[in-house]
């Protein structure tokens, strides 16, 4: 493990890739980078030019994605989110020392980081050995989640670069309170796909499904801990068939009280 002070001295000089699922023109994603420009860290931001929400890890093989410039270091892909990962590193060559995907418009807990394109980003990244981290809260709080921000996203990124290679934190801001973090293992959530609208137009069936959650256990973990008001990060290991659902909800030392 690296000293702290080691450690600090790397982040007042740190190369930051924010990417999101959202899109371009999310307010998440404004949040974040933002944030990430205030601590003095070179951010360059590239995201999907469209909501790319539920695309996972998913790439795109065999044919080619726009890529345009929207701003100053400010890049749009016309892919997933993993792709924006593979364009920033290939394509822009930027290496960055860490990667912050989101603020996900909506929260990320139990099984959905399986389905999720923030997630999903986050995983591609640390495949490349890049500390990486999923950020998500409900929309629509934006001041309080900035202000969430500032409370931990520096040593959110201390423990994703002390972290073990290619995992992945998993942070979720709750609507209140939520300045005390605490480490949580993942609820187990039960879900199952809903038909909501169908139609047969030119000779297809043009179907619309949705995801709904019909069961949460009663095991302490993420679901908890967000409804109790706290900020919650969870660990992802590189085989995220090694997760297990937490019986346990962690504080973490340091952090602040609950407002």
């Amino acid at each position: 493990m690296e000293p702290p002070t080691q450690i600090h001295r790397e982040i007042a000089t740190m190369k930051v890739l924010v990417s999101n699922d959202d899109g371009i023109e999310a307010e998440g994603l404004s949040v974040l980078a933002a944030w990430a420009e205030r601590q003095g860290f070179y951010t360059l931001v590239v995201a999907p030019d469209h909501n790319a929400s539920g695309q996972s890890g998913a790439v795109t093989l065999g044919a080619p994605v726009m890529v345009k410039e929207w701003g100053v270091r400010r890049w749009a892909v016309s892919g997933t989110p993993a792709d924006c990962v593979r364009v920033a590193l290939t394509f822009l060559g930027y290496r960055p020392d860490v990667v912050l995907v989101g603020i996900n418009h909506g929260l990320n807990l139990g099984f959905d980081v399986y389905v999720s394109g923030t997630v999903g980003a986050a995983r591609y990244a640390a495949m490349q050995g890049i500390p990486a981290i999923a950020f998500s809260a409900v929309p629509g709080h934006w001041a309080h989640i900035g202000h969430l921000m500032e409370v931990h996203a520096r040593p959110l990124i201390e423990d994703a670069i002390q972290g073990e290679p290619g995992g992945v934190l998993s942070v979720n801001f709750p609507s209140q309170g939520g300045t005390t973090r605490v480490h949580a293992g993942l609820t187990p959530v039960l879900s199952q796909d809903r038909l909501e609208w169908a139609e047969f137009r030119d000779g297809r069936h043009m179907v619309k499904l949705s995801l709904a959650a019909f069961h949460a256990s009663h095991t302490l973990g993420d679901v908890d801990a967000v409804r109790g008001h706290y900020t919650t990060s969870t660990y992802l290991p590189m085989a995220m068939n090694e997760l297990l659902p937490s019986r346990t909800i962690d504080p973490v030392s340091g952090s602040q009280a609950p407002a």
